[in-house]
């Protein structure tokens, strides 16, 4: 069964005004999608304390705002809950549980009762952890999904983990089998309330080199996990990659400048061929009830600014509109 991307990752910061957000969830609307989950700076703690405290009548909200136009064009949001952007480099379990209460109490009070709210994004991307990095995230998300379920009875709570196929780890992820992420994300999952894991069918590595005969393993490891503990699994189709022929490649180019190398603009970040965008589906169709994305706002938007966008934004909604049921 064929069916279309129905929405993708939207960063948002202080520069979003009304105008803005609009034009870019026409774009999106028009493309096909019907859900947008949101990051960014906006959703930092310091950030929304002082958007509760100001006074509601005078202070522009670009989230409630969201909420509102994405509502008007029958879309629904899920917004991200991740303590700092760092959470990796400290794995402060007591003070990140702490700062996530204290999100989680925010945004429910102010958005979660708003028609278009789908539910809450745990930003805490990760692939095979073990030890206490393991008992970090065990601990975080079962309690963070248990919090966003009493903050907002009916929500959907979701993850969009990734895996790593790099076998000599040149990019320093530590490798694991497939078999090995049908059993840790069976064991993480088990005895939470998280309904959705939204799979990165990138890996790591947003590597135009990386074969899509490398992917379907971990899809189907993780959708054996999903079965046996009730999670709905969904297919995380990134829409853009790096041109590289292999991860000495891949490493040079994040050695000066990280993981997105000098930016998105970087001649060698393009947009998925469409070719092969369609085995990237067809592989996640096989495996996952829903697809969404990443990359349509910074790639594929007509308004991303990004070179030959607006020739791919007219394919790439043309292919999609044609997969969504009449």
């Amino acid at each position: 069964m064929s069916y279309p991307i129905s929405g993708s990752l939207y960063y948002m910061d202080k520069s979003f005004d009304r105008e803005r957000i609009g034009r870019e969830l026409d774009a999106q609307r028009a493309a096909g999608f019907d859900l947008v989950w949101v990051n960014g700076p906006l959703f930092r703690l310091a950030d929304l304390k002082l958007r509760a405290a100001s006074d509601e009548q005078a202070a522009f909200d670009p989230i409630a705002c969201l909420m509102e136009e994405a509502h008007h064009r029958r879309m629904t949001v899920m917004l991200e809950i991740m303590a700092g952007e760092d959470w990796y480099e400290r794995w402060d379990l007591p003070a990140d549980l702490e700062t996530s209460y204290e999100l989680i109490s925010l945004i429910g009070e102010k958005y979660g009762q708003h028609p278009s709210f789908f539910g809450y994004y745990l930003g805490n991307e990760i692939y095979i952890v073990h030890g206490a990095q393991r008992e970090y995230c065990k601990t975080l998300w079962t309690n963070l999904a248990r919090c966003c379920k009493q903050a907002t009875p009916g929500c959907k709570v979701a993850l969009s983990p990734f895996f790593v196929t790099d076998i000599a780890e040149v990019l320093g992820y530590t490798y694991e089998k497939p078999e090995a992420y049908a059993n840790f994300w069976e064991s993480m999952l088990t005895g939470t309330d998280i309904d959705i894991l939204m799979l990165q069918d990138s890996g790591a590595e947003h590597a135009s080199c990386f074969p899509l005969d490398d992917r379907e393993p971990y899809f189907a490891a993780v959708a054996r996990a999903c079965s046996a503990t009730g999670v709905e699994l969904w297919g995380n189709v990134e829409l853009a990659e790096i041109t590289v022929s292999n991860y000495e490649e891949l490493k040079a180019f994040r050695s000066d400048f990280g993981v997105n190398g000098v930016g998105f603009h970087d001649p060698r970040w393009v947009q998925v061929p469409l070719s092969k965008l369609r085995d990237k589906a067809g592989l996640a169709e096989r495996y996952c009830s829903r697809l969404v994305s990443w990359g349509f706002q910074q790639f594929v938007s007509p308004l991303s600014g990004k070179s030959g966008a607006e020739a791919y934004y007219e394919q790439f909604q043309t292919w999609n509109t044609s997969r969504i049921a009449k």
